[in-house]
């Protein structure tokens, strides 16, 4: 059986939930931001929302939930950096924004990541979303897919500019039958000198 799912009951916020949440352990409890809709509402808004668990099996939604109303949130990643909590989330139209916390709960909307070529020219209009980011020192990496066709790497050192490392994806769909249409990735792992990427 899930060990989360949706309410499936239509007079709740999160009757249904959406793709990929983001679990972030601390002080031996586990935090999960997910997506929530309805069937009715869910072409318009999408909700994010907060879960805690002890061992990653029982869930409890927050009671006041949803956390964030006002900003069309999903595909969401979180990465704590002294002592404040960036949250990286795809919105409406497949963008990407930037959304800060202190408590995990309360978030503000930084707006869109402003993402340019290598040559400094904004990339060309459409989606970029799925974000997943990996913080080396003062630099941010930051890996986004282009209408799921694949995956390219842009860094930042103010959290503002995002400029391509290069113009080429750093992973594109296929060749293998079963990633040859899409491609978007989750989570970047270092593990003795070397990156695990973890996509679907």
């Amino acid at each position: 059986n899930p060990v989360f799912a949706g309410t499936g009951d239509s007079t709740t916020w999160d009757e249904q939930i959406r793709e990929r949440g983001f679990i972030m352990k601390e002080d031996s409890i586990y935090y999960m931001w997910y997506t929530g809709y309805t069937k009715q509402t869910g072409k318009k808004m999408k909700y994010l929302g907060l879960a805690t668990s002890p061992d990653g099996l029982k869930w409890t939604r927050y009671a006041k939930n949803p956390i964030h109303t006002t900003l069309w949130v999903e595909d969401m990643f979180v990465l704590k950096s002294e002592g404040t909590y960036y949250m990286f989330a795809e919105s409406a139209g497949d963008s990407t924004h930037l959304l800060v916390s202190s408590d995990k709960i309360n978030w503000a909307d930084q707006g869109a990541l402003d993402i340019r070529l290598k040559d400094g020219n904004r990339i060309s209009a459409g989606a970029y979303g799925t974000p997943t980011v990996v913080k080396q020192g003062d630099v941010w990496n930051l890996f986004y897919e282009r209408e799921d066709a694949a995956v390219w790497l842009a860094q930042s050192t103010d959290l503002k500019t995002w400029t391509n490392v290069q113009d080429e994806p750093v992973l594109n769909a296929g060749p293998e039958s079963y990633d040859q249409f899409a491609v978007a990735m989750n989570q970047i792992i270092e593990r003795n000198g070397l990156y695990y990427g973890y996509y679907h």
